[in-house]
């Protein structure tokens, strides 16, 4: 029997005529970026929604929290303060001090109760399975909204036909440890219940019950609050999703809503084909939006088009479609004509126990009080994934995995960073793998201006003589200026285990087969009491991953030798994210823009790193502080061609060897032409060279002043 030939839910009309609506936007959206630079979007919305925003804030803090409203109150005039302690603050009250104060500051802190909720309303989040005959399965996105009915969008269920070829399936995703969870399917029954309209998109089902098996009422749901003031333009959204049919994905916090329409939500968001019939989350894990859509590029003549820049064609694969934004339905205007809408008698019950529905109540594990059976333990990776589970083994325990790509992240009782003891004499280290991509991707070489200054392994011959050998990675130092040369690894973020990092300190140690620690390889005294950070070429999220948790350990504490540390390089170490220039903060982004296309073929990578070695560099404690450091990242293309992008992150006005002509700032990354590499870090490329997508035809078009380099303000920037 042949198998199944997947689609995903996805109609181009929907999609053009968000992007018309998109389109009329384009002010609203100068402003919201002009705002998103300061990070002040008070001005954004109305005095309207902004005070229905606070008012139902201020009523969900003085149930929980009835001191903390009081001392916001206690900020504030008398009549103000009235307001606030009754929760009915005016239009004309509302100013960007009290907004900022109820909703709190831009912050990445959140109360763990933000992960509880976050689990709770994942389980009612299912993909939607239909049989279009001829073989053919279509994928789309839906959730529980009341103890019975299922709501997803109507172009994934125009009709009680199409629902009656359809099931849903929950538990669609993996566990704590990257292991499937078993899923369970439950068939949609529209003869109990169906509602579906066009312009809101929305379609409403029953579910049946099913038989054997954990019960549907296992899973809860997501009630639909008919109320306005869930969010304001300016807030993070949270998505929970099955982009293209695959396993559960989150989109956590990184996205915000920019623009309110009447009917319409746009927001910033990754999605796919297959997303569609996503709940849209504000930060109380609230629905405020059915997502339905994303907004396709156009060009002048309202054509859509492709990531390539060429016009897509109908016929064309969906995701080659280029994103600009996303759309969805809002909440409160679907239930409005949700509950106008005629039933028959029969689903009349189902219908208001929608209207009247409420979150369930949560299962006993969660209860609050440390003596519940089973403590609960959270473990969280972000933006790559966020694993919580709750309460005893076989409890039911749930895994939510984010889209994207690795960061740091913290466990609790994590192991401390220490070297592998069962291999002291690194024989069993794998290294940089070169066929890991499918095809070979080589290891740059060393011209022979600068062999002589390369540590070299006693006993090995050629080129391999200068390869340190890690898990998943290898390096070659220099020992002159006791730094590496380069650094190689294997990056693989849809391995089953990504190892978090450990909150409580870094370990770095010396790589023992290097002679005389110390004397090749630059240790803790370069870095003690001052500014300079120890910073990882190899990032610790980009070696850290493998089949098994000991697997990724492994690989995680490799990268903390000093062969693989650099002075002021790193932005995700010592906790210093939110210091880091933005430069720096872009440079830590550029593998995973890459990786997180979506692609098949660009999610697994080969990047190298290295600092660019300048005689004119300024020395400190015996070791010369480099300037500049650069990266290559090697891909395989759409088409599953060999690809690969170099960027340079400039700390002095130098790029290519054009310092006269191109002027750069401090810690500005761009995007330069292997071949101009080369010369900076006598290193050889090879094929590179002829994989580099700054030497496809047309790529000079995006040049910053005709100098063959595209200066980077976002990873959106890049030419790939």
């Amino acid at each position: 029997m042949p198998a199944p030939r997947n689609e995903y839910a996805f109609d181009l009309d929907v999609a053009i005529a968000a992007a018309r609506r998109w389109g009329t936007r384009e002010e609203t959206h100068a402003r919201f970026e002009r705002a998103a630079r300061r990070k002040k979007y008070s001005d954004l919305d109305t005095p309207e929604r902004r005070a229905k925003r606070a008012n139902r804030l201020l009523a969900r803090l003085r149930k929980a929290a009835p001191q903390a409203a009081e001392e916001i109150a206690s900020e504030f005039t008398e009549s103000t303060a009235r307001q606030i302690s009754r929760a009915a603050v005016s239009p004309a009250t509302i100013d960007d001090h009290l907004l900022e104060r109820v909703i709190g500051e831009t912050r990445d802190f959140l109360f763990v109760e933000f992960l509880e909720q976050a689990v709770h309303a994942s389980r009612a989040i299912g993909r939607i399975v239909t049989k279009l005959g001829d073989g053919r399965v279509s994928y789309g996105t839906g959730f529980m909204v009341s103890p019975q009915l299922l709501m997803t969008n109507h172009h994934v269920l125009r009709s009680r036909d199409d629902a009656g070829r359809s099931v849903v399936q929950f538990d669609y995703q993996r566990d704590r440890f990257g292991r499937p969870v078993a899923l369970r399917a439950f068939q949609l029954a529209p003869g109990t219940f169906f509602l579906a309209d066009a312009e809101h998109d929305f379609a409403v089902v029953a579910v049946a019950p099913g038989g054997s098996g954990r019960p549907l009422a296992d899973y809860g749901w997501c009630p639909m609050i008919q109320e306005e003031g869930k969010i304001v333009v300016g807030e993070p959204i949270n998505i929970v999703q099955h982009p293209k049919g695959e396993m559960k994905q989150v989109i956590i916090r990184e996205n915000r809503l920019v623009d309110l329409l009447e009917l319409h939500a746009h927001y910033e968001a990754d999605t796919e084909p297959g997303s569609s019939g996503s709940p849209v989350f504000n930060n109380e894990w609230e629905v405020v939006a059915l997502h339905h859509s994303g907004v396709p590029r156009r060009n002048p003549d309202g054509e859509p088009l492709r990531k390539d820049g060429t016009v897509w064609r109908t016929g064309d694969p969906p995701e080659l479609l280029d994103w600009v934004a996303n759309e969805g339905i809002r909440v409160s205007r679907i239930v409005e004509f949700i509950s106008r809408a005629q039933v028959t008698d029969a689903e009349a019950p189902l219908l208001r126990e929608f209207l009247d529905s409420k979150p369930p109540a949560p299962p006993e594990a969660i209860g609050p009080g440390p003596s519940r059976p089973g403590d609960a333990r959270v473990t969280v990776t972000v933006p790559l994934h966020i694993t919580v589970s709750l309460g005893t083994p076989g409890a039911g325990a749930v895994a939510v995995s984010l889209a994207g790509a690795p960061s740091d992240s913290s466990e609790v009782e994590l192991e401390k960073v220490e070297p592998d003891t069962s291999d002291p004499d690194y024989e069993r280290r794998p290294g940089y793998q070169r066929d890991s991509l499918g095809f070979n991707v080589p290891f740059p070489r060393l011209t022979n201006a600068v062999t002589s200054k390369a540590f070299a392994l006693p006993g090995r011959r050629g080129d391999a003589r200068f390869e340190l050998k890690y898990h998943h990675f290898s390096v070659i130092l220099n020992k002159e200026r006791k730094l590496a040369f380069l650094a190689a690894v294997n990056y693989d973020p849809t391995a089953p285990v990504q190892h978090p990092r450990d909150k409580d300190g870094d370990k770095w140690y010396f790589d023992p087969r290097v002679s005389d620690n110390g004397a090749f390889q630059a240790g803790e005294r370069l870095y003690a009491g001052n500014p300079l950070d120890r910073g990882h070429l190899v990032r610790r999220a980009d070696a850290g991953w493998g089949a098994t948790r000991q697997e990724a350990k492994l690989a995680n504490d490799d990268t903390f030798h000093f062969t693989n540390c650099s002075p002021q390089h790193a932005i995700t170490n010592q906790g210093q994210v939110k210091q880091a220039p933005p430069g720096l903060k872009l440079w830590g982004r550029l593998e995973d823009h890459v990786a997180a296309q979506g692609k098949k073929h660009r999610r697994k990578l080969c990047v190298f790193n290295g600092p660019v070695f300048r005689a004119s560099d300024e020395p400190h404690r015996g070791v010369k502080i480099p300037r500049e450091f650069w990266k290559v990242v090697v891909f395989a293309s759409d088409t599953g061609d060999p690809a690969a992008a170099a960027f340079v992150l400039s700390q002095a006005d130098l790029i290519a060897d054009l310092e006269e002509e191109f002027q750069v700032g401090e810690y500005k990354a761009v995007q330069v032409r292997v071949r101009d590499l080369e010369s900076k870090t006598h290193l050889t490329f090879g094929s590179f060279r002829d994989w580099d997508v700054l030497e496809r035809e047309g790529a000079e078009e995006r040049f910053t002043g005709g100098i063959p380099a595209v200066v980077l303000d976002s990873p959106e920037n890049m030419v790939l």
